[in-house]
Order: structure tokens, then C-alpha cells, then sequence
């Protein structure tokens, strides 16, 4: 089985952080006062398709790769900024770490994708402490459809052995019903981590199987197996 992680929302409590510094950046790189944080408002909810929708919003012209840069280097120098005045921000979420070990303890495969930016992604982990250097991952720079991006995380995952094609068990983990529509996309399986509104907002979207944290590694497992295609 490949377990393929989200990052903001999942593997990291940083969904709150990430969407102040989206507001930060759109408002001084574009001049934007006020912009949705519902990412089911983009095209697609990755940051390369919410980089290039707000420029386009703003001047009414497709974005430049420059322009997708200027804001996305910005994007990252926030994120730093505010991690360094308050480090609390950024929190694994409870049992993200030990719960990936055991996976790959027991012979599953593990693979990381998300709708971040590569830079932004990876400052995240090492700051909430999960070790990811030999974890293949897939980045918004590889795609803008999350459905494409969790394809390149499995392929990924094939090259560097954690999983084989023929083991067609695929579980998606995020907190988003992006998240979900992209795991019914690709007809894989799917488990949520979330809780109160996010929670709610998923299971009447069909999500049967929804986690606020993984401390509980027995009934994620078994949740795993039993959602694994």
C-alpha cells in the first residue's frame, strides 16, 4: 500500500499560518485588500493556480512565469519571517512522524503531495520536525491540477521503490474537499484529517473515514486498509 500525505492541514497545523501569508503576499506584491482563502474558489487549489488567478484579477492579463515568482518568493520570505517571531505557528500534528515510521516499518510505501510551493513545502516539514529528504514528493512547481500532482507523487514513489504499479492500493490523506475531489478522480482511496467544520464539510461530501490527528496508529492503519482500493 502507498499512503501519499497532504502537508498544510495534515501533516503540519499550518493551514491558519499559510492562509495570513497569502494575504500578506497578494496584498503587497498585487495590492490586494481582501482575497478568498477558500481554495475551492481557484481554478485549481494549488499555489502556482492562486498565484496566476490573483494576477490575473489584478491586471487582467495571464501571469508570466517572473510575475508567479515574484510572489511566490515573497509568499516564502513571510513564512520565514513569521516563523521566526513566533515558531508556535508551525506544529506537526500530533503523531504525524511516528505514524509515517510505522508505515514504512511495516512495508508501506509513503510519498508527500501538496498544493504548496516546493520552497514553502519543505520549510514547513523541517520546521515541524518530519523527516521527508528520502520521502518522495510532488510540489505546485510539477503541476497545477492536485489530482496531477498526487500522480507524480506515485510515480515518484515507483521510482525510488516505496511502491510497485502492480499494487494498484493507493490511499490519499488531506483535510480538504479538494483533497477528496482529486482522490475520486483518480479513483483512489481517501482519508480525511480534520475536525469541526472541515470534518463536517467532508463527511457530507461522502468522506467515511475522518481522523483529527494520528495518534490513534491501530485504527488509522486499519482505516488505510479497508479505504486502500
Amino acid at each position: 500500500m502507498l499512503v501519499i500525505f497532504d502537508i498544510d492541514g495534515t501533516l503540519c497545523r499550518t493551514s491558519k499560518l499559510d492562509d495570513d501569508c497569502w494575504r500578506a503576499a497578494a496584498s503587497e506584491i498585487l495590492g490586494i485588500g481582501s482575497m478568498s482563502t477558500d481554495w475551492s474558489d481557484y481554478p485549481h487549489s494549488t499555489d502556482e493556480s492562486i498565484a496566476s488567478a490573483l494576477h490575473e484579477r489584478v491586471h487582467g492579463s495571464q501571469a508570466g512565469r517572473e510575475d508567479v515568482d515574484v510572489l511566490r518568493d515573497r509568499f516564502v520570505s513571510i513564512l520565514e519571517e513569521t516563523h521566526a517571531s513566533s515558531p508556535d505557528q508551525m506544529r506537526q500534528t500530533p503523531g504525524a512522524s511516528g505514524f509515517i515510521t510505522r508505515l514504512r516499518a511495516e512495508g508501506h510505501g509513503v510519498a508527500i503531495a501538496t498544493g504548496g510551493w516546493t520552497a514553502s513545502a519543505r520549510f514547513k516539514l523541517r520546521c515541524c520536525g518530519i523527516e521527508h529528504d528520502s520521502i518522495p514528493a510532488a510540489f505546485a512547481c510539477d503541476a497545477h491540477p492536485r489530482a496531477e500532482i498526487i500522480e507524480i507523487a506515485r510515480a515518484r514513489a515507483v521510482e525510488q521503490g516505496e511502491h510497485s504499479l502492480n499494487d494498484p492500493a493507493v490511499v490519499y490523506v488531506g483535510d480538504g474537499l479538494w483533497d477528496l475531489i482529486a482522490a475520486r478522480q483518480l479513483g483512489i482511496g481517501f482519508i480525511g484529517l480534520a475536525s469541526g467544520e472541515r470534518e463536517l464539510l467532508l463527511r457530507e461530501a461522502g468522506a467515511n473515514e475522518v481522523f483529527p490527528d494520528f495518534l490513534d496508529q491501530d485504527r488509522f492503519l486499519q482505516a488505510l486498509q479497508e479505504t486502500s482500493p
